[in-house]
């Protein structure tokens, strides 16, 4: 059972070409990849399933990525890729709000 991994996360897009149903998002953070006017922040909101997880997690290994591909891509092949794909990364920490809401005391 430990090596379960649910579908949506198994299949999960890994490249904006492969994201589906959010064109004008993709296309907008490409352009600011590519032209180098990245915000300092960018907040992804919707309801559940739209691709928010999704799109921040390819923005952000895209814009840590050493070697961005013309088509404006993470590589795939540099250490900072290689350590995003293995959940080793330091640079990227995910933090899920809808898992992460209790309060402290």
């Amino acid at each position: 059972m430990e090596n379960f991994i649910v579908s949506a996360r198994k299949y999960r897009p890994v490249t904006f070409n492969s994201v589906i149903g959010q064109g004008t998002v993709t296309a907008t953070l490409k352009n600011a990849i590519k032209s180098n006017h990245l915000a300092q922040a960018y907040l992804f909101c919707g309801p559940r399933g739209v691709g928010k997880t999704t799109c921040a997690r390819i923005l952000s290994k895209t814009i840590n990525c050493s070697q961005v591909t013309n088509d404006t891509e993470a590589c795939d092949k540099c250490e900072s890729c290689e350590a995003f794909n293995t959940n080793r990364s330091f640079n990227i920490h995910e933090l899920d709000a809808a898992s992460n809401n209790s309060e402290m005391i």
